[in-house]
């Protein structure tokens, strides 16, 4: 009698000499592949292999897309979007990491090295269990995802100190600062809603490009990104108060200088009545020919002033 068969994992199959050289991962359940420059040829190599479409590549090489997810016959395509705070502009820029996802194989296109990828890496070695297509995804995502929040708290603590910075003295550039922080934040929400609906989109597919299994993952993703969204509406309704706080304080700043101004015009209106008075040259005027004239009205001129000041003081005009 011929023994029982004997089950034995799949091997995967080895991959073309010149794509061994991006190969970052084989098991086998796993072929993973990264390149980081997308107008290599290596790209062009990989589409051949596993039967890319061409406007895939097309948006691998054209940069500055949002996050989307396109089904093929053979995988998926993700476009996943990271985000970084420029402190010097207080502008918000975002980078992309192309994935294609099938039921054995994963490969990611970034222009440069991508901290995600660096990350998972050490990680996909030492954890057996994450050595599947659809955690390594589930993984770089999350690992994208939960660099938001401290982005957001960058945005924050500039916020933050415009708003102490508008309270001890108002100027103009904190309205600048104001208005970059408020593109940065249009610009978060808007890479923001399309990762959102991308992950939720993530949520309704199932096997074969990744397990049941991995309901409850997408799930706890999508509550990342809802979290940092509603961050995102709460920092925009902030910084239209501190807007807010800003015109408030160049207003009242502006009546105060107004009303010193008024103040000093009253103050000397008198004074320009009585030297006008006194500057006709066709009368006969008092205290012409008084010895101490001058000193006279000088000394009613100081004493109007001072009078006119203490009144407006008890007034509290002043």
């Amino acid at each position: 009698m011929e023994p029982p068969p004997v089950e034995t994992a799949p091997v995967a199959a080895a991959p073309p000499p010149e794509l061994a050289a991006i190969r970052v991962h084989q098991s086998a359940h796993l072929r993973w592949y990264h390149l980081e420059e997308p107008e290599s040829p290596l790209l062009d190599r990989l589409a051949q292999e596993f039967g890319f479409h061409e406007l895939e590549i097309e948006d691998c090489r054209h940069l500055r897309h949002t996050a989307k997810l396109e089904e093929y016959e053979n995988h998926l395509f993700i476009i996943a979007n990271t985000l970084h705070f420029v402190p010097e502009t207080l502008g918000v820029w975002f980078g992309e990491l192309d994935i294609f996802i099938g039921q054995d194989f994963l490969v990611t296109v970034h222009a440069g090295p991508t901290r995600s990828v660096r990350d998972i890496l050490p990680r996909l070695q030492a954890m057996p269990k994450l050595q599947r297509p659809d955690r390594v995804v589930y993984a770089l995502m999350d690992n994208m995802v939960d660099r938001y929040l401290p982005v957001l708290d960058q945005i924050g603590d500039r916020i933050d100190a415009i708003e102490d910075e508008i309270h001890a003295h108002p100027t103009p550039k904190a309205l600048e600062d104001i208005f970059a922080l408020r593109r940065g934040l249009t610009e978060f929400r808007r890479v923001m809603s399309c990762m959102r609906e991308t992950v939720n989109a993530l949520m309704r597919h199932r096997a074969p490009y990744y397990r049941a299994d991995m309901a409850a993952y997408w799930r706890d993703l999508y509550d990342h990104v809802i979290r940092a969204t509603t961050e995102v509406e709460l920092y925009r309704e902030l910084l239209a108060s501190v807007l807010e706080v800003y015109l408030t304080s160049m207003a009242n700043r502006t009546n105060e200088i107004m009303k010193v101004l008024t103040i000093w015009a009253t103050i000397l209106l008198p004074l320009y009545v009585l030297t006008g008075y006194f500057g006709m040259n066709f009368a006969h005027l008092p205290l012409q020919d008084h010895p101490y004239g001058v000193a006279i009205v000088h000394v009613l001129m100081i004493v109007m002033t001072v009078g006119m000041l203490i009144y407006f003081r008890r007034k509290r005009w002043l």
